[in-house]
């Protein structure tokens, strides 16, 4: 009863079976989602003042819906609400595999300058994951005429994925691979289909803690997040109607920053 049509020609809001009521927007509990993984921990904290952490997990989520409401990027609605199933792929959220590592330090000091050497400790903190995927979908053109979001064809023989020696922030993934779908007919891409690109970010900080009496102390930090300046790219643009901002990426993570500090524990 709303924008639910299957493909034809014809002004779309005559084709409603209620053209005076417009759209109407319908809202299920039915969407679909499964999540498997496999997560390892290891631990260990050593003589000397040194303790390291690390977790690693490899999974994979899918599902055919991502939020209630339309929006952008993953929230897209469905291409065909009559067929759901087509939905179903990698969640927008899906990481596939992600390492995560931390390491404290506590630095050794001498006798003969115990006031200058005691109490320091460094830290830092470092994330190695995959991106997230993203789906490949019309922002304004609509082929099938349906008023529903429109994702296009993929060409045979051709990846969708680059690979990473290619890959740049003007062309993270194959626009070849993509083509605009016969008119009145939907595209055969399947949902949150392209890579999207991963993280890298070290932070690390520098410590050094006093006891000023017994019940108050001190602490000064001095830290760097993104330490080795590491470009972390942005979402590339999954719209083919974009012309070239298909497939380019048009903004970074966070550059290196330093933050200084001082912590008072009473």
């Amino acid at each position: 009863t709303g924008e639910n049509l299957p493909p034809r020609p014809g002004d779309i809001t005559t084709l409603r079976p209620f053209p005076a009521l417009g759209p109407i927007v319908q809202r299920q509990h039915i969407a679909n989602s499964i999540y498997h993984s496999l997560e390892a921990r290891v631990e260990r904290r050593f003589t000397g003042g040194l303790f390291l952490l690390a977790s690693f997990v490899w999974s994979k989520s899918i599902d055919d819906a991502d939020t209630p409401l339309p929006g952008q990027f993953g929230s897209f609605g469905a291409q065909d609400e009559r067929n759901l199933r087509l939905e179903r792929g990698l969640s927008f959220h899906d990481v596939g595999r992600r390492l995560s590592g931390g390491v404290v330090y506590r630095l050794p000091s001498t006798a003969k300058l115990a006031w200058l050497s005691r109490n320091w400790s460094l830290s830092g903190v470092a994330t190695v994951q995959d991106g997230t995927p993203l789906n490949p979908v019309y922002f304004a053109f609509d082929p099938a005429n349906t008023g529903t979001p429109n994702r296009p064809d993929v060409v045979p023989g051709q990846q969708v994925r680059l690979p990473r020696s290619q890959r740049n922030a003007d062309h993270f993934f194959n626009t070849d691979a993509f083509r605009a779908p016969a008119p009145f007919t939907f595209g055969n891409a399947g949902r949150n289909i392209l890579p999207g690109p991963g993280n890298v970010v070290l932070d690390v900080a520098l410590l050094r803690g006093f006891q000023l009496t017994e019940s108050l102390a001190m602490q000064l930090r001095v830290e760097s997040f993104n330490f080795p300046n590491h470009p972390n790219f942005g979402i590339p643009g999954p719209y083919p109607d974009f012309g070239p901002f298909f497939g380019k990426i048009f903004s970074t993570g966070d550059p290196r920053r330093f933050q200084f500090g001082a912590r008072f524990d009473f």
